[in-house]
């Protein structure tokens, strides 16, 4: 009884075995797949390099928040009250100096690690903050 059972389990461990190595266990860093806010914010976010891409369904790690220090506190501002954002690069440090909807401007410190993450009309799309330059906020599309 005890052999069958042996069996069964690395039969079944054989077989899930092609399975378990699609599934990105190898540490891919190709974005196949992204996080999906509850939001559809629409932006063309630029990169340093000057390409401009549209993307859908745009988030940060995730969440539909700007965050970063405000002096020595922490903001966290809603991409519903964001406008614009600029990304300043200086000193190791990468200031956002954000236009808001109501035209008021915030600067703060943002973590370059961060990605920025969103959907194309040809695949998804990842990049860390540290290497966007702006990010403009086109609406959101309501399903």
């Amino acid at each position: 009884m005890a052999r069958s059972v042996r069996i069964f389990v690395l039969c079944t461990l054989l077989l899930c075995l092609p399975l378990i190595m699609a599934m990105g266990i190898g540490g891919s860093d190709v974005p196949t797949r992204i996080p999906e806010p509850k939001e559809n914010y629409l932006v063309t976010l630029t990169d340093l390099g000057g390409t401009t891409v549209d993307l859908s369904h745009f988030s940060i790690e995730g969440v539909v928040f700007l965050a970063g220090e405000m002096g020595r506190g922490e903001m966290a501002m809603p991409l519903e009250k964001v406008k614009e954002v600029l990304i300043r690069h200086k000193d190791g440090d990468y200031k956002a100096e954000v236009t808001l909807d109501d035209g008021k401007n915030v600067a703060i410190i943002i973590k370059g690690s961060l990605k920025a993450t969103g959907k194309t009309t040809y695949g998804n799309y990842r990049i860390p903050l540290e290497e966007v330059s702006r990010i403009q906020m086109r609406g959101v599309k309501h399903n």
